[in-house]
């Protein structure tokens, strides 16, 4: 055998490995059981009334939902220690998760700490430097459901559920067939301990809707007339509620 033929027969060989569905899996199960839960601080904003909108988020790494109560792992390090904030974590990245109101002479020190697993986290010391202040689209974000003149001061503001439908704004399809319907219903957990609901209705239409499961984010409609219709999903946290509508062109 050459020089060569080994150097190719090698390659083939590394290449195979690098390829191998054990490694790959192997590497994959290495990022999915990280254990990290981060707090992050979002920014503020100055309000005209002299106050200060804080906004808090956070980072989920686990493939699970993590529920830390609070305590010594979930807490606010000066002041309260439990302001409302969430305890528990769906996965993946949730923005506006704890939106609270302070007073104008608030000196910037309220950093959220989490620990789970092996892992401690908290949020950044400088929260007044002109580049974490909000603009125009953050502010409205931030000011959603709130009202400056009733809002109670230094706790987690409960605010109503961010609802959306998914796809395009106008779906279609036929008499006596399906039509799907993805939906998303996301809270920041407020009041603690209550449920978040979704539900389907039909608000305008030629003839009469069915919905397969009515009660949830993802469902099947099902249409008798055709013509245009407009279904709507709601989704409440017991206090607040907030909809979102799709129009639906069914053909014949």
């Amino acid at each position: 055998m050459t020089h060569r033929m080994v150097r190719t027969l090698a390659a083939g060989m590394m290449a195979g490995a690098l390829a191998s569905p054990a490694i790959l899996h192997t590497g994959l199960e290495a990022r999915q059981t990280s254990t990290s839960v981060f707090p992050v601080y979002e920014g503020f904003l100055k309000n005209d009334d002299g106050t200060l909108l804080l906004a808090f988020a956070y980072f989920n790494h686990n493939r699970t939902t993590i529920t830390i109560p609070p305590g010594p792992d979930n807490r606010f390090v000066t002041g309260e220690p439990d302001r409302g904030q969430t305890t528990t974590f769906l996965p993946g990245h949730h923005r506006w998760q704890c939106i609270m109101v302070v007073d104008g002479d608030f000196d910037g020190i309220l950093r959220w700490h989490l620990s789970h697993g092996d892992e401690t986290h908290l949020t950044s010391e400088s929260m007044l430097q002109y580049s974490w202040e909000f603009d125009a689209g953050g502010a409205r974000r931030a000011l959603r459901d709130i009202d400056l003149a009733t809002a109670p001061r230094d706790v987690c503001l409960n605010r109503s559920p961010i609802v959306r439908v998914l796809g395009p704004s106008a779906l279609t399809g036929a008499v006596g067939h399906g039509v799907k319907l993805f939906g998303s219903v996301r809270d920041e957990g407020l009041p603690r301990g209550a449920a978040v609901t979704a539900s389907w209705r039909q608000t305008s239409g030629p003839g009469s809707v069915t919905f397969d499961v009515s009660d949830q984010t993802r469902t099947l409609a099902f249409f008798d007339t055709p013509g245009t219709y407009a279904v709507e999903l709601t989704g409440s946290d017991t206090v607040f509620e907030r909809s979102a509508q799709v129009t639906v062109v069914v053909a014949p």
